[in-house]
């Protein structure tokens, strides 16, 4: 962790990632150590994320009776959209980035199966998606301008 920031770090392992063929998240132990840090720890960084972070966390547990599944469900569900995010960040000429399929397995099982469609289409329009039509988000504005781990 020898860079000069967080989100330098964070690209870092991410292009590390890519060059081994993965696009995906950064699963460097020694970074999730220091994220979750943080996010136990940096209450201004609470404060940030209070609209959308707690309102996701509140959507997905709501209800549950078994509080290890749901976490694992949500879990996996904030994984999906951080991958969303990754690859528009590392790939955003990649066509098949553009759309996505609200009828598709990750979406239909890992997303919705722990968040509702509101939080869902919020949550994908930071990104620069928008409702095309009952099946599909398209992105709206070139991800170029995304800027999802520099400061």
């Amino acid at each position: 962790m020898g860079s000069s920031s967080l989100s330098e770090d964070y690209r870092l392992c991410l292009e590390r990632e890519l060059r081994r063929g993965r696009a995906g998240v950064c699963g460097d132990p020694s970074l999730r150590a220091v994220l979750w840090q943080i996010l136990v720890e940096d209450f201004d960084l609470h404060g940030a994320l209070q609209d959308d972070a707690l309102a996701l966390l509140t959507d997905g547990l709501w209800g549950r009776a078994d509080l290890a599944p749901a976490l694992r469900g949500l879990a996996r569900a904030f994984e999906l959209l951080e991958l969303a995010a990754v690859h528009l960040y590392l790939l955003p000429w990649r066509k098949e980035f553009t759309t996505i399929k609200t009828f598709s397995g990750g979406y239909v099982h890992v997303l919705k199966g722990v968040l509702s469609e509101d939080l869902l289409l919020k949550s994908f329009q930071k990104m620069g998606y928008v409702r095309r039509d009952n099946h599909r988000l398209m992105l709206h504005w070139p991800s170029r301008g995304l800027c999802l781990v520099h400061s």
